[in-house]
């Protein structure tokens, strides 16, 4: 990455997880997620200025999402899925919208076995060396961002440990449909490994997101899973829309 490449990477905005995930699950439509003043009043800080201001940051990260995913998002609240879904699906949207926070992840902290520990001046060293500008703030910035969203949790005053994820192939099939086949369509698996929304989900090897896939097609959520003249892809079979009402109905 360039300098000028690092430079347009927008500054990222406060995780503000929590409170994002509630106004996800009581979202009613995209366009009320791009309102800052409707972020500003579902907030329940005392401080209006607070609110103010979170509810713009929140808005925000919003904003950068195109539209259908964000429309999907809200699908996915509406047809009350579990909690846990909608922040396993959020984390990989969160990773979209935050440029700098992702590339930490991808470089520093997906590489690395869950369970293993990090230090957290290493990751401060390679924020300062990566990101020169701001180094200070920014770094302070990503690391909330990387706790928040789930990736490491504290572990003593200098280290983290890296986190690991359960129980991610709905969650693998609802991204793959939201992010690349909103209509049925085939996707060559090339395509799915090159993009890191997998990596984002908690996935570490490609061949545990291959098992995923097997066991979507044996449950009928894909029409199949198969190597055709020598291309390796999965051919999808519903829309996003029905993808919601059969996994909610299994």
């Amino acid at each position: 990455m360039t300098t000028s490449q690092v430079q347009e990477i927008p500054f990222p905005q406060k995780p503000l997880w929590e409170e994002t995930i509630q106004i996800i699950a009581g979202a009613t439509s995209a366009d009320s997620l791009r309102e800052s003043k409707a972020m500003e009043n579902m907030l329940h800080f005392n401080s209006l200025e607070t609110r103010k201001r979170y509810g713009r940051a929140i808005a925000t990260r919003f904003k950068r999402l195109d539209t259908p995913a964000l429309e999907g998002l809200v699908d996915l609240a509406q047809a009350k899925f579990p909690i846990a879904t909608l922040e396993n699906i959020w984390r990989a949207l969160f990773c979209i919208t935050e440029s700098l926070v992702s590339k930490v992840y991808l470089d520093m902290i997906w590489p690395r076995e869950p369970g293993s520990t990090i230090h957290r001046t290493d990751l401060r060293s390679y924020i300062e060396s990566v990101f020169p500008q701001n180094s200070e703030e920014l770094s302070r910035e990503v690391l909330a961002c990387l706790r928040q969203v789930g990736y490491l949790m504290s572990h003593g005053k200098q280290d983290f440990i890296i986190v690991g994820f359960a129980n991610l192939e709905d969650s693998l099939i609802l991204a793959t449909h939201l992010l690349l086949a909103q209509t049925p369509r085939t996707i060559k698996i090339s395509e799915i490994e090159a993009n890191p929304y997998w990596k984002f989900l908690g996935y570490r090897k490609f061949d545990h997101v291959r098992i995923g896939f097997r066991s979507a097609e044996a449950r009928g959520l894909i029409m199949r899973y198969a190597t055709v003249d020598h291309l390796e892809q999965i051919t999808t079979n519903c829309s996003w829309k029905d993808l919601l009402g059969r996994l909610t109905a299994q």
